[in-house]
């Protein structure tokens, strides 16, 4: 298995309830685990209502709505903090308890570098996301919106990642791109801020035609892109067993990879638990083994170690 940075685990999960700090120090000081950790957090949390019969742990469990809860921050905060500085060393916490509706979001997020010095990126910033918007209180984010001008001008001043959740289209017309102009409109308007696209616009009932065309479209046109393979994107890429054969790797996305292999980050997608790393660790190394050889460090560890460890 390559070395990799896990660019994609949540240390909560949708209860904001933590990832044992235990259990993360294992992982990275186990022989197999990650060589590096982007720890997000989430920035909402589910409501248990008396209608519900029992416990929710997940977004769709259950019809009641999620709400942003910023103090999601301060528990991956403590959560870095509990771990011994040589491990420390090889997490990278970020920051994304905010309303990305909210035209002063920026203020959490002045108010987070204010009072800790080691956020290494901004994100996961939920903004369209299939059942989640339609599940989360209040006005419905889009990648356009102009609370978030001053979150990538944020990102852009103090030189850290800003990595967001936008889906390509609806669930009823994915062969439409309705959403990607939003997205392109945010990028043309701040250049020079360093964007990671969590899933390339896939979700779970998201799967736009022609994806990896669009995306090469969008990395040419805007340098300062990245893409983020995991969760769904991850399962279009490189689809779990199946029978205990491994499905090939799609030759597209390949392809799309060796031709930017600058611009590509691989991360798990946990979320608050870490059962499931070897599996999802093990997909990811195929993907990496499936690239021109040159690329196959930058797609691993690089990247990642370039947009959030280097530029602590």
């Amino acid at each position: 298995m390559h070395r990799l940075v896990d660019a994609h685990v949540h240390g909560v999960d949708f209860l904001q309830r933590v990832l044992p700090a235990d259990e993360l120090q294992a992982v990275l000081a186990g022989p197999d685990g990650p060589a590096g950790v982007v720890l997000f957090g989430l920035p909402m949390k589910k409501k248990w209502a008396q209608s519900e019969p029992r416990t929710p742990h997940y977004y769709l469990d259950g019809n009641d709505p999620c709400s942003y809860f910023p103090l999601t921050d301060q528990l991956v905060a403590d959560l870095y903090l509990q771990l011994p500085d040589d491990l420390r060393a090889r997490v990278a916490p970020t920051v994304c308890g905010f309303d990305p509706t909210d035209r002063l979001a920026v203020e959490h997020l002045e108010w987070a570098f204010d009072r800790y010095p080691f956020w290494a990126g901004i994100g996961e910033v939920m903004l369209r996301h299939d059942d989640l918007t339609n599940l989360t209180a209040g006005e419905h984010p889009t990648a356009s919106h102009p609370a978030l001008d001053a979150v990538f001008d944020f990102a852009r001043r103090h030189d850290r990642p800003l990595a967001l959740h936008h889906d390509s289209a609806s669930a009823g017309r994915p062969a439409e791109h309705e959403y990607v102009p939003q997205l392109g409109a945010m990028l043309d308007r701040h250049p020079r801020t360093t964007v990671v696209w969590c899933h390339a616009g896939v979700a779970r009932r998201i799967e736009p035609h022609d994806q990896a065309a669009l995306v090469d479209e969008l990395l040419d046109a805007h340098p300062g892109l990245h893409i983020d393979v995991s969760w769904s994107l991850l399962d279009r890429i490189v689809g779990p067993d199946e029978d205990g054969r491994s499905r090939q790797v799609d030759p597209d996305w390949v392809r799309l990879i060796d031709r930017h292999p600058d611009r590509f980050v691989l991360g798990s997608d946990s979320v608050a638990q870490l059962d499931d790393l070897r599996p999802l660790h093990g997909r990811l190394s195929r993907l990496v083994d499936a690239v021109h050889p040159a690329h196959r460090d930058a797609l691993a560890h690089g990247n990642a170690e370039r947009l959030w460890f280097a530029r602590r």
